[in-house]
């Protein structure tokens, strides 16, 4: 057994792995445990051989040779009822011990065991107290990648940005040291500051994942709006530590971030590009001009495909400058809805300019048969597009079934679920910090947890939940009506 390595090393620990085992070692040893020492018993959770020795008189405070309490080895082995027995028998709960200085709660951390976490801060255990390398147990959770654990230290107090000797945060430590979308994505929705400069480099948390090749926690930095012209002390930005590893989907992402923020376009074309809500305009905008642009250029009175091919190809550079220059990763929701509108209102444009004048004439006719067409076809058809305009917009712009919640209350949340040994992430959002209901599922595209949900729609760029599913079904019945009535309309045509 050994002692848990320097804050900022991940290497094999032995010594985690003691209690796996547990009923293999506990049948194979149910002879003979009598022989064993206190802290063999206490690894491997043997209470009543540990019981007996300290009723022997063992002294639950005195550390092994190798400066360890049986705490710390009852809390990195997850023995919980054994840390109850040793706290009432006079063990310190916060006693350092171990190569690096550490507290039984700084183990339990290392390890994971958020119930341990959870059973000695009961007892008064102190989260904020630094280990041998200046470590509080905020950081070493997130650098070892205990999401768990992160959010219960800090719905219980801890600082989200609290750095520790070193100057680094705990989300400087996940940049760094774990390639998955959490802990960052946590830190990320407890409004962490991304742009913290640690203190001796002063590298942000996207310097501290560039430097790891960290693409995962990049594209979470990059979405939160992370300076991407930061400079470390050195005057390097993220880009230039990216160039210097050749790191080629690293350069072409943070080059993307540049553009997307206009960083390297004229003063006036910046300010359009950092402007959210032109962006969006200009995506939802574009189908609109191409459709038409298609259609004109087709119904020119010009022989010369050529001709219409060359402008077919200048309708193409322009929508690819307009990509480059304004679409941003909501693209994939903006278009199809852009598109969607488009077609719909050309579609309606048509048809007003193409039967208006026979909607007027009838008007005027005193013949019965001419206004057959119009009130068994244009009338309902009118109807239906009222109808289905109405549960389209309703879609778009409702509620779909957002589970909110208040700061207070996600961290109530995290607080109970983890002091009740359910705080799983299968049924808890690190995203939203809710507890999900059955049915519920965080949307990816909307960034928000939707109750009962069915699916993201992109051609409503809404989700469909509890709130919003008889309006998209009500859409779609009366979209089909519609076509129906245009199958009509061009039979009696």
């Amino acid at each position: 057994l050994q002692s848990p390595h320097q804050c900022g090393e991940i290497k094999p620990q032995t010594h985690y792995n003691h209690g796996f085992s547990e009923n293999v070692s506990r049948k194979n040893h149910v002879d003979d445990y009598s022989t064993w020492d206190i802290v063999k018993a206490t690894q491997y959770g043997i209470f009543e051989r540990c019981r007996e020795l300290v009723e022997a008189g063992f002294d639950v405070r005195q550390p092994d040779k190798e400066n360890v309490t049986l705490l710390h080895w009852a809390a990195i082995n997850n023995r919980i009822d054994l840390v109850k027995y040793y706290i009432s028998k006079g063990a310190i709960v916060d006693q350092l011990g171990g190569d690096l200085n550490s507290t039984p709660l700084h183990w339990a951390t290392r390890q994971g065991h958020l119930s341990m976490v959870v059973q000695l801060m009961k007892y008064g255990a102190d989260p904020s107290l630094i280990d041998g390398e200046g470590c509080s147990c905020v950081h070493l959770a997130a650098q070892f990648g205990h999401t768990s654990i992160v959010a219960y230290l800090i719905a219980k107090g801890q600082d989200v940005d609290m750095m520790d000797q070193n100057g680094m945060t705990p989300l400087m430590w996940a940049a760094y040291r774990t390639h998955s979308v959490d802990p960052t994505r946590l830190l990320l929705t407890f409004n962490v500051s991304v742009n913290l400069g640690d203190k001796y480099h002063k590298n942000t948390a996207l310097h501290w994942a560039v430097l790891a090749g960290n693409t995962t926690v990049i594209s979470l930095l990059l979405d939160a709006n992370a300076n991407v012209d930061a400079q470390n002390i050195k005057g390097e930005t993220p880009l230039d530590l990216a160039k210097q590893r050749k790191n080629v989907w690293m350069i072409n992402h943070l080059q993307e971030a540049r553009q997307a923020k206009g960083y390297d376009s004229p003063s006036y074309l910046k300010r359009l590009k950092m402007d959210k809500e032109f962006r969006q305009k200009v995506m939802l905008g574009t189908p609109f001009v191409v459709v038409w642009l298609v259609g004109f250029i087709a119904d020119l009175d010009i022989d010369s495909w050529l001709i219409k091919s060359v402008m077919y190809a200048g309708v193409w550079v322009a929508v690819q400058f307009l990509s480059k220059a304004f679409f941003d990763h909501s693209m994939h929701s903006a278009l199809p809805l852009g598109i969607y509108l488009a077609t719909k209102f050309w579609m309606y444009a048509t048809w007003f300019y193409w039967f208006w004048n026979d909607i007027l004439f009838n008007n005027f006719c005193l013949d019965f048969s001419a206004h057959l067409p119009f009130a068994t076809v244009h009338v309902p058809f009118l109807i239906n597009s009222l109808v289905l305009f109405y549960n389209f917009g309703k879609s778009w712009k409702s509620d779909p079934g957002i589970i909110k919640a208040s700061e207070e209350q996600k961290k109530k949340t995290i607080v109970e679920l983890a002091e009740t040994g359910s705080l799983d992430l299968s049924i808890f959002c690190s995203t939203c910090l809710i507890r999900k209901p059955v049915r519920s599922k965080h949307c990816a595209v909307c960034n928000r947890c939707i109750a009962k949900f069915d699916h993201h729609c992109p051609w409503v760029g809404n989700c469909v939940g509890t709130s919003s599913k008889l309006l998209h079904t009500q859409q779609i019945t009366f979209y089909r009506r519609r076509e129906r009535h245009d199958r009509s309309r061009e039979g009696l045509q």
